[in-house]
């Protein structure tokens, strides 16, 4: 196993961005579609649900077109990314390893940009060799207490991992609280198509976020197209989260929170109140998210250091 120096934060965190964003730009779109059939029926939703720092859902599902409703109920913000983790050196990596590998890397990390001792000593500051294979390939945004948030995507057969990374206001990410769980999906292909959206979304690291369309008042379906994908400063690649404004809102403060990788960034205590969204893809992704909107003032926002000079923040209109 090859580990990073931990000697200076400064060199590893260099190094570590380093790994994460080469691990971006290699993955290849093993998981994408720009198919849009037409879908008359309702999707067979897959249900997970939190009542608490815990994910309930089904251990087993099956391949192909996927559709997660995200019952959140708790009071506050939470969301799940889905992982597919690697075989390495013919091992199949699970939901075991991430707990024993990499959550405690990612805590000591926060923890030493909080100024705090490490949570977990004995992990360090290291990174096992397999990480930079592991591919983020999607589920459902940010989503605010006692919401439910609905995105379909397409998954190949395999072993994966589901987890949220928000916040406590102490820096303790949901995962290390016990948010992360283990999902294998089958051979077997479910009998569902992708829905049939009325607004197309396009997400790039060239042109931020582009909405072709107009979401209504009632049900919208957007489809979310994934035109590259590249790592940020924070080292993850972009995603997108629907968010409801209030008059009162500041736009800086909700830029500013959509940063991980600072104290106050992606903490439970969410300045807006978040109704899904389309976690990171590859490039070649699609995601389908499903909203129901009542008349008001909107954002779309990516989870990136400053959205809004990147075209990663987008206000609209709901008559």
């Amino acid at each position: 196993m090859r580990y990073l120096n931990t000697t200076n934060p400064q060199k590893l965190y260099g190094l570590f961005f380093s790994i994460l964003a080469a691990s971006i730009v290699i993955i290849a779109c093993t998981d994408s579609t720009t198919s849009k059939q037409r879908n008359p029926e309702p999707a067979k939703a897959i249900v997970v649900t939190s009542t608490g720092m815990n994910f309930d859902l089904p251990g087993q599902i099956p391949s192909g077109w996927t559709t997660f409703r995200y019952q959140n109920k708790t009071d506050i913000t939470h969301f799940f990314v889905i992982e597919k983790m690697p075989e390495f050196e013919g091992d199949q990596k699970t939901v075991e390893d991430s707990k024993e590998e990499i959550v405690p890397v990612f805590q000591n990390i926060m923890d030493d940009i909080n100024g705090k001792d490490p949570s977990f000593p004995d992990a360090g500051f290291e990174l096992p060799e397999w990480y930079p294979n592991v591919l983020f390939v999607g589920g459902p945004g940010l989503i605010g207490p006692n919401g439910t948030a609905e995105t379909t995507i397409r998954l190949s057969p395999g072993t994966y991992v589901i987890e949220c990374y928000v916040k406590m206001p102490d820096g303790t990410f949901h995962s290390t609280e016990g948010m992360i769980k283990g999902l294998e999906v089958t051979e077997e292909i479910s009998d569902i198509d992708p829905p049939d959206p009325n607004v197309e979304m396009t997400l790039s690291s060239t042109n931020g976020i582009e909405v072709d369309g107009n979401l209504t008042a009632g049900e919208n379906i957007v489809s979310v197209i994934y035109d590259d994908q590249k790592a940020q400063e924070h080292f993850l690649g972009f995603d997108v989260h629907l968010a409801r404004l209030e008059d009162d809102t500041d736009m800086d403060e909700l830029g500013a929170w959509m940063n991980w990788s600072t104290p106050n960034g992606l903490t439970t205590i969410a300045p807006v109140e978040f109704l899904g969204g389309a976690q990171e893809m590859p490039m070649g992704g699609t995601a389908y998210v499903k909203v129901n909107l009542e008349p008001g003032e909107y954002a779309w926002i990516a989870e990136v250091p400053n959205p809004a000079e990147k075209g990663m923040l987008k206000t609209f209109t709901v008559e």
